[in-house]
């Protein structure tokens, strides 16, 4: 062999070995690239009263108003698909079990009511403090809970409402088995109502739009209940084959959640939350104020899987037992995953921003 085709082969060879770590290097690039979902899908009841979609007056329901999920995987070609079910907690634990969905905003009953039929999912990020609202005929002669034995309510069944009924009934010494309870949804309800087909309703916000009309009267909420676990509790639901696939995504997930959550209980940005959330769900804003007057913002937007949340969580199992709802009750400890929420706060640095708050609502004394 020549000297000069020696040097050529070298050459060539000290080529392939340069290129070969680079060519590796590109091709778990690729492969890290396509380990990754063409989108990420986030389903929740729809609980506008308008024309627009709305996950009612919640932290996921600005997220979605600011496309603040498909803000953050825009740079990863990650698209976020958003779907709205007008048949609430049902259809979306529908969609669960037919995998169509990652992630959803549910109300605890709903939730509850998915993983007690073997829905394999994880409560990632808490969501708390919404109130309901007694819609009355106005000439139903109905001034109080306790107004409501032996009448026709219609009551969304299967939906955190009912358990916030129960407990609110509990309050004033009744029980669903006192009154004659109709099975209607959201706005079937307050049709229902407006013709006088049922003496009362009970639901959130948009309730209030018929006191606004003259169509009912409003004498009862939670917002006058002390005990807080009689509002409404929800959550962000994950599926636990995408959260054990994709642990870094729904990381991110949750700390657009935590940020979004984080801006939104600071007095400073109320307005800002209440014109939002009335925008988006065809609410008047009046309507809208009223639902966060007088209430904690810091308790209202807090995100944490806390001692509040956990107890909650846990009533809400043995009530949806008691009420038939479910067969077999659950260990709620080993469903909640609070370490994404933890996570997302150490990142922010707002471990000290939202306290741990008691059984009772209130923030625990340091």
């Amino acid at each position: 062999m020549s000297l000069r085709r020696f040097a050529r082969r070298s050459l060539a060879a000290a080529a392939l070995l340069l290129a070969a770590p680079f060519g590796l290097l590109g091709t778990q690039a690729s492969a890290q690239a396509a380990d990754q979902p063409a989108t990420i899908r986030i389903a929740s009841p729809d609980l506008s009263a308008g024309p627009k979609p709305y996950a009612g007056s919640s932290t996921v329901s600005l997220v979605h108003i600011k496309q603040a999920l498909e803000k953050e995987f825009e740079k990863d070609g990650i698209k976020v698909e958003w779907s709205f079910f007008k048949g609430a907690g049902p259809a979306v634990n529908e969609a669960f079990s037919n995998k169509q969905i990652d992630f959803a905003y549910l109300g605890d009953l709903a939730a509850i009511i998915g993983r007690a039929r073997g829905l394999d999912n994880r409560f990632l990020v808490g969501i708390r403090g919404s109130n309901t609202y007694l819609g009355a005929a106005p000439d139903a002669g109905i001034a109080s809970l306790k107004d409501l034995k032996g009448k026709r309510v219609a009551l969304f069944r299967g939906t955190a409402d009912q358990l916030a009924f129960g407990r609110a009934l509990a309050e004033a010494g009744l029980g669903e088995r006192d009154l004659k309870v109709v099975n209607l949804d959201w706005t079937a309800s307050r049709a229902a109502l407006a013709a006088g087909q049922v003496d009362a309703i009970w639901q959130g916000v948009p309730v209030l739009a018929l006191r606004e009309r003259g169509l009912a009267t409003v004498p009862a909420s939670t917002k006058q209940i002390a005990n807080k676990l009689a509002t409404t509790q929800s959550g962000l639901i994950g599926a636990s084959d995408f959260i054990q696939r994709y642990p870094q995504l729904t990381q991110r997930v949750v700390d657009v959640l935590v940020a979004e959550a984080h801006w939104a209980a600071q007095p400073a940005n109320r307005a800002s939350v209440e014109e939002s959330l009335s925008q988006q769900g065809g609410i008047p804003l009046a309507l809208i104020h009223g639902e966060y007057e007088g209430d904690d913002l810091a308790f209202r937007f807090s995100p944490r899987i806390d001692t509040f949340l956990r107890n909650s969580l846990a009533d809400s199992v043995a009530q949806a037992k008691e009420l038939g709802l479910i067969r077999q009750t659950f260990d709620t400890a080993a469903w909640v995953e609070p370490k994404f929420v933890e996570a997302a706060l150490a990142k922010q640095n707002l471990q000290g921003f939202w306290p741990d708050y008691g059984k009772d609502g209130k923030a625990a004394a340091h």
